[in-house]
């Protein structure tokens, strides 16, 4: 499951404001989300693998935040827009699958590898989007 392990940059991301509003993110909070994590805004993400335990890197123009989870563990953490979650990482064939559970809202994201490129899919609130990331 390495194949998501090292530097990605936003490169597309389809219906995004769209999902941010079905899973409750408030009208502030996504003007500021579409500045720093839509495609264009040179965010990337990168993931570290030690085994079970990985790190992932957020790097937005407002910032850094890392996030270090054990596969199959549910973790305590808080959304971009400071909203407390429970997360939990798991591996579903060549995906990292990452279930997000906060009082007002459930989603669902999913990062395959082909390569060069990352997509990830986030499904919650009846809503889908599609962002792809290209290796950094």
């Amino acid at each position: 499951m390495a194949s998501v392990a090292g530097k990605w940059k936003i490169d597309s991301s389809d219906n995004f404001e769209e999902y941010m509003k079905a899973i409750g993110v408030p009208d502030d909070k996504r003007e500021i989300a579409l500045k720093f994590l839509s495609a264009g805004s040179g965010m990337t993400q990168e993931f570290k693998v030690d085994g079970d335990n990985w790190t992932l890197t957020t790097v937005t123009a407002a910032g850094e935040k890392s996030f270090s989870f054990t596969i199959g563990k549910e973790e305590n953490s808080m959304t971009l827009d400071g909203r407390n979650m429970k997360v939990t990482f798991t591996i579903d064939g060549d995906s990292l699958v990452e279930k997000q559970k906060g009082d007002t809202f459930e989603c669902t994201h999913v990062r395959k590898s082909d390569g060069n490129t990352l997509t990830m899919t986030l499904t919650g609130g009846g809503q889908t989007c599609v962002r792809k990331f290209v290796k950094v």
